[in-house]
């Protein structure tokens, strides 16, 4: 990897010029995908699940200094040729379609992840896809379906950038259409294509920051204890940062924003 990779990936760097083209695919109203009934009388709709993951995505690729692009930002079914002519016009460098799949209408064995191109001799295309691919079956622990081709997929045979469209699962399987329902797995399938993306653009992968209780900090001698956030890099070390508002206070500096620009101000005390 080179410098200017390196340096691009890092989180205090300009975002990168990359842009990946998220498609969430159907619409909350597209007729059949959905789960059969659950016992409790319930379903899920196929684009519940694409569009909390394509949500998820969106954010960790531009924590990640990816841009991105929506091509479906309607609730109706947006045309697969609209979605298209956004990403080609947008000169996107890559396109990821999210679904779940199916088998039938009523509850079977059916299981595994799945991930399609348009044509296995692509080369280039074909890496991005296991990738993605590998990353998936890692993280969810799925039966894996490999990569595959079909060049009937609008999506696949009509976009001028790699495109890859992956099926996250069975919603025709009880099991795993139980897992499609929640935040937790819809979050890991985004963050696995997530970092797939980032293998095949060379690009560090950052990972979502978790809290830290407490850290401590010294300010001229003093130790002190505030709320901190704690990061683990590209890398797998792991480094505290200090909240900005916990050390402003700290300091004497009252903090506001101007979006998403801290705006620090020095307090000052009146004299009684």
């Amino acid at each position: 990897m080179s410098e200017r990779q390196q340096m691009r990936g890092r989180c205090n760097r300009i975002m990168s010029t990359l842009l990946i083209a998220i498609d969430d695919g159907h619409g909350s109203d597209t007729a059949g995908k959905r789960t059969p009934y659950f016992n409790d009388g319930s379903i899920m709709k196929e684009n519940e699940f694409n569009s909390a993951t394509a949500a998820h995505l969106k954010k960790a690729l531009e924590r990640c200094n990816f841009k991105t692009l929506f091509v479906a930002p309607e609730e109706t079914d947006t045309p697969l040729n609209k979605r298209i002519t956004r990403a080609n016009n947008a000169d996107a460098d890559f396109y990821i379609s999210i679904h779940a799949n199916a088998f039938g209408n009523s509850w079977n064995n059916a299981e595994g992840i799945e991930t399609y191109i348009y044509n296995m001799a692509d080369v280039l295309t074909r890496r991005a896809a296991e990738l993605i691919q590998t990353e998936l079956i890692q993280a969810t622990g799925a039966i894996d379906r490999g990569v595959k081709e079909n060049p009937e997929l609008y999506v696949l045979n009509s976009t001028k950038m790699t495109a890859a469209l992956v099926e996250c699962g069975f919603m025709t399987n009880r099991a795993e259409a139980a897992r499609l329902r929640t935040a937790e797995y819809r979050s890991i399938c985004a963050e696995a294509i997530c970092k797939g993306i980032c293998k095949y653009f060379n690009m560090p992968y950052i990972p979502e920051p978790t809290a830290c209780s407490l850290i401590k900090i010294v300010v001229d001698g003093t130790e002190h204890i505030i709320d901190g956030l704690e990061v683990t890099d590209s890398d797998g070390n792991i480094t505290n940062f200090a909240k900005i508002r916990s050390l402003a206070h700290l300091l004497g500096y009252d903090v506001n924003s101007v979006g998403a620009m801290p705006v620090l101000t020095k307090k000052f005390l009146t004299k009684k």
